[in-house]
């Protein structure tokens, strides 16, 4: 593994040039500030998390590579395996302690590496900020080295985790020292958190909004019923569909234009939303209110899926085709030959998402996978129905 040594300068030199170019051509990227420049590694950056390219993003302006911690998952590939390990990215099991990426970070620090943390965990659905708990505060604690926030704006515009396809706009990046070495010794873990929580609360609405920057591209609105599916008109689950830039319902007809601002238009009368975060704060709410009040159609929780299983970190293996359903107490999942498995929500552990169409879980000592290999079925939709409904 190269933690213990950084690759070699010449090959990273090529690597990030390749990269920057990719990203420049594709974007519009601006470095607002640079405080990272002034400070010698071992130190840590954090980012807020809203687009799959960003630790791209943030090592375009770094001058080694950054020891980036990542889902374990990443590593069942053996050919990306062997260039994680290259590089010295540190895999770790998402939403779960894990005690050996503890001591790969110590590694990373005694070996001057910069070690790079999305804390959130998962690239944002809609732009906004999900708050973190008290772990990575705990973690800047005790390695007591440089703090550097990175905050990257329009990401999320340029490529939502939802979409299909790229789109062109500006990307703004700063880099701007939070704790010194010093800060962090006299400073409890309680303000810690509470810093890190503010300084990385960036809001991609609010941004925009202040902003107006055009992010052109081909089929804008394709597939955001991966996020958004529950009607605001007729309350339909499920029911929503895109087509290039417009997005409607196949059950009531209420339809609207996604533009190029990242919001909605509606030629006949104002819609319900205006950007995509807040349908889908209304959307988790009265998802959250119809279960309970035991107020579901569970036809709309009826979706084809793929099931793999891995255990320990073996690469997934494929179960069966089938699909998922809904039931009282869990999902069952129905594959070839009348094979069924079932998950009751009590013992799900760790439900995310990896990309935008792998639900991953822990369930007893294995971890499973439903794959939702139909591109309009929502990954998104069955992770916010397990947080609700397991205790």
């Amino acid at each position: 593994m190269s933690i213990e040594k950084k690759p070699n300068k010449i090959i990273t030199r090529i690597l990030l040039g390749i990269i920057g170019f990719i990203l420049r051509s594709r974007s519009k990227i601006r470095l607002l500030r640079d405080d990272a420049s002034s400070i010698k590694p071992p130190y840590i950056i954090l980012g807020n998390h809203v687009n799959n390219w960003d630790p791209f993003f943030v090592n375009e302006f770094v001058d080694e590579p950054i020891s980036f911690i990542a889902a374990n998952s990443l590593f069942f590939n053996p050919i990306l395996r062997t260039l994680l390990n290259y590089i010295g990215i540190i895999p770790k099991s998402k939403e779960k302690s894990d005690i050996r990426t503890i001591r790969q970070i110590l590694r990373a620090k005694r070996h001057e590496r910069i070690i790079g943390i999305f804390p959130e965990g998962n690239v944002t659905w809609d732009g906004s900020y999900e708050k973190i708990d008290d772990s990575t505060a705990k973690l800047i604690k005790l390695l007591k080295i440089p703090v550097i926030v990175a905050i990257i704006s329009g990401a999320h515009l340029s490529r939502p985790r939802w979409a299909k396809s790229h789109r062109r706009g500006k990307i703004d990046i700063s880099f701007k020292k939070l704790f010194s070495e010093e800060d962090i010794k006299r400073r409890p873990i309680e303000y810690i958190h509470e810093k890190l929580n503010k300084a990385l609360n960036h809001d991609e609405i609010t941004w925009q909004e202040r902003r107006q920057n055009i992010y052109k591209g081909r089929r804008l609105a394709q597939y955001l019923e991966r996020l958004l599916f529950i009607c605001p008109s007729c309350k339909d689950i499920s029911s929503m569909h895109s087509r290039g830039s417009s997005f409607f319902c196949t059950h009531c007809g209420y339809s609207l234009e996604y533009t190029v601002y990242g919001k909605f238009k509606n030629h006949n009368r104002e819609p319900y939303f205006s950007w995509p975060g807040q349908w889908n704060d209304w959307q988790l709410s009265e998802l959250k209110l119809r279960l309970k009040d035991n107020n579901l159609s569970l036809e709309a929780f009826k979706d084809p899926v793929k099931l793999y299983v891995s255990s320990g970190d073996t690469p997934f293996k494929l179960i069966s085709v089938g699909q998922i359903e809904l039931e009282d107490a869990g999902i069952v999942f129905k594959g070839h030959k009348d094979m069924e498995y079932r998950f009751l929500f009590e013992d799900i552990k760790s439900p995310n998402i990896h990309m935008s169409a792998n639900l991953n879980f822990y369930y007893g000592d294995k971890f499973y996978r439903f794959k939702f290999y139909k591109p309009r079925t929502s990954a998104y939709k069955w992770l916010n129905l397990i947080k609700i409904l397991a205790p």
